[in-house]
């Protein structure tokens, strides 16, 4: 449990950071000069403020439960407006409430179970309103959520992570991020998209691989991968019928998505919709 909270600590001091960044960078008639409401900064705001209850809560949590909460890393966000800014705190929500949605089902203490649904509940609002109503595409991608482990979120997240504190690393160790793996263009459904990472040396299973969907409206979509040559992308094509967020990961023969079965990832990819379940024409990283 403990490891568990100090994993959503990780995440909420991410958000928080970029929330406290972009909010001091930007002001209310740079957001308006970008073609934003200004109103839109002001509930901004208020999300700031609840990752930084949250940071709190956990700490406390943490420290209580006997364990060494961890500290803020050092972080590299890229973005240069208010758009570009928002973009990055959508993924970060959407990464953020499946990173609670995975924790939710491995706590075991009741009080903890109930402050992860709680806080939960807050992260899902958070990235529905970001999409509708400051992005202009819909608030979910389908009826069900996908669940991601601790390794999971880390693996999403470490491109931005310059460096961590690592006395706190030492004390409170964190699951290892799995191997990276990087989308070389943009693609929609149904459409061919490469993707890059590094076979293992010594690797017996690498002639067999797959690439995992993890959607909201399909479920988990399997799509075999044709690997030619270690040293260049794959070309992987992306099932016709996903919408909204979806999480790729590269895990050989095997039909479960365990630790020893993944390869690489996972990999966000978004493919917006309209209420008429049509793909937008704006294809975004």
């Amino acid at each position: 449990d403990i490891q568990i909270l100090n994993c959503a600590l990780y995440i909420e001091h991410l958000e928080s950071a970029l929330y406290t960044e972009g909010l001091s960078r930007f002001s209310v008639q740079n957001f308006v000069d970008a073609g934003l409401e200004p109103w839109i900064y002001g509930r901004l705001q208020e999300i700031l403020e609840h990752e930084e209850t949250h940071v709190n809560y956990l700490r406390s949590a943490v420290a209580n439960a006997g364990g060494h909460p961890i500290g803020r890393c050092a972080y590299n966000f890229p973005y240069d407006d208010p758009m570009s800014f928002v973009e990055l705190a959508s993924k970060f929500e959407t990464i953020g409430t499946a990173a609670y949605h995975g924790a939710s089902a491995m706590l075991t203490d009741e009080q903890y179970v109930s402050a992860s649904g709680a806080i939960l509940g807050i992260e899902a609002r958070h990235s529905g309103w970001i999409d509708s109503s400051v992005r202009k595409v819909s608030a979910w991608s389908g009826a069900f959520g996908v669940p991601l482990n601790c390794g999971q979120m880390l693996t999403l997240v470490s491109p931005y992570v310059e460096s961590c504190p690592l006395k706190d690393l030492e004390i409170s160790p964190l699951p290892k991020p799995y191997p990276p793996l990087t989308i070389s263009n943009l693609a929609r459904p149904n459409e061919l998209v490469s993707l890059s990472f590094t076979i293992p040396k010594n690797s017996t299973s690498s002639s067999s691989l797959s690439a995992i969907f993890l959607t909201s409206n399909t479920g988990v979509l399997t799509v075999p991968v044709d690997l030619q040559d270690e040293q260049k992308p794959v070309q992987v094509r992306i099932p016709e019928n996903v919408r909204g967020d979806a999480f790729v990961i590269i895990i050989n023969n095997a039909k479960d998505v365990l630790d020893e079965n993944i390869f690489a990832g996972p990999a966000l990819m978004r493919f917006d919709f309209d209420s008429a379940d049509r793909l937008e024409s704006k294809i975004r990283k």
